[in-house]
Parts: C-alpha cells; structure tokens; sequence
C-alpha cells in the first residue's frame, strides 16, 4: 500500500478531529479527536488496513506550551529560520509562523501527519515548508536558526539517536529548543529553563489530569 492509501479523508476528519481551538492557543485550531480511539478504528476501517496511532490527532501537552511561548514571544523567533522535528499537528510550527519568523520548515517522517499539518496550516493561514524526510537518520546539515522538539522522547533509542543527530548537525549560533511534558528519555542536563507550565490532558491518553511542561535551551556544545 502506498502512503497515500493511508491518509485519513477529509469527511473522516471533519467528523472525528474536526478543527478545534488547540489547548493553551485559542487563536489558533488544528484538527483534534475527541476520542482517539474511535478515530484510529475508524481510520483502519476506510484505509481497510492497520495503522499506526493517530497522533497528528492530537495537540501534545508540550506543543501546545511551546507554542503558547512562541505567541506570547516568550521565544523570539521574528525573522530566524525555524525547524519543527517530528511536528505531528505542527501547532508550535504554526505559532512560529504566526509570530514572524522568515521561515518555518515542519518535519515529519508520517504522510497522514504532514498531511494534516498541511491542512492545520492552511486553516491558520500560516505559511510553511513540510519536510518528510527521516533526518535523524541523515548526515545531511540542516540549516536552520532554531530546532523545535516537542514531546519526542518517549523511547530510549529514538531519544538517543535524535540527540546523536542534534550534536551532528548543531553549528554555531544554532539553537535547540527542547519542549517537554516528563516524557522518560528527554534530556535533563545541560537544559537551560526557560518556561514551566503545567497543561490540562485527556487523561484517558495520558493517564493523568494534567503534564508539567518543562520548555529550555539544550547546550550540545
């Protein structure tokens, strides 16, 4: 099956993630499942084969705070070149693009999500670039002013070898935006703080009521 056989369609998406305002960022909509769940079968059931978690169906804790921080310029980012890694919804991406950066780049190695980032995009009347390409596994340089990671570090092989990346491909003046909400592997030292929030979730997805979102500069130096 091709990668476009696995996207979701836009009657599927308009009745199971329609537009909502996105969490902490009123001003801005994305589209978000008011039950994942149901999304994901449904989403099986019109691509007639598995698919994997519909993340791109969710504002992440830690994108939505980053995001919040970008808008309240909290991260000045007017006029530099952003890039989102593993942007999902690509929220944070948008509220770059909305706060005045030159330009943004949202990345992800997921069709259905550069899909729907598109679409979020569109919805904003936010201009970005969309990237698929898999870059921690790359050699290639990244140019870019600042890399945004939200919420990334869920396993300790993906978390070590973004890190690995990071440090390949940070030159100077670079800088490296960590957005996290206690996910086990994301890098606690050499993090300069720069925001803490705590962020209501779904608390079926989560587990808990709500995330302490940690936003800092990663010093890779």
């Amino acid at each position: 099956m091709g990668p476009a056989a696995s996207l979701p369609s836009p009657g599927l998406l308009e009745s199971l993630a329609p537009l909502r305002p996105a969490p902490l960022c009123p001003e801005l909509r994305a589209h978000q499942a008011g039950d994942v769940f149901a999304l994901w079968r449904a989403w099986e059931q019109e691509s007639g084969a598995e698919q994997g978690v519909p993340f791109w169906a969710i504002v992440w804790p830690a994108a939505a705070a980053l995001a919040r921080l970008i808008l309240d310029s909290g991260l000045d980012v007017a006029g530099k070149r952003l890039l989102e890694v593993g942007c999902g919804s690509a929220v944070a991406a948008i509220a770059a693009s909305r706060a005045g950066a030159a330009a943004v780049t949202a990345n992800d190695i997921s069709p259905a999500a550069l899909f729907v980032a598109r679409a979020n995009a569109e919805a904003n009347n936010a201009l970005l670039r969309f990237s698929p390409d898999n870059l921690i596994a790359s050699a290639a340089p990244v140019d870019t002013d600042i890399a945004l990671l939200a919420d990334l570090f869920y396993e300790r092989p993906v978390a070590e070898q973004t890190l690995a990346w990071l440090r390949r491909v940070r030159r100077p003046g670079m800088q490296v935006i960590v957005a996290d909400a206690g996910r086990p592997f994301a890098p606690r030292e050499r993090l300069t703080v720069l925001h803490e929030v705590d962020v209501p979730v779904n608390a079926d997805l989560e587990g808990v009521a709500a995330r302490h979102v940690i936003i800092g500069q990663l010093d890779l130096a």
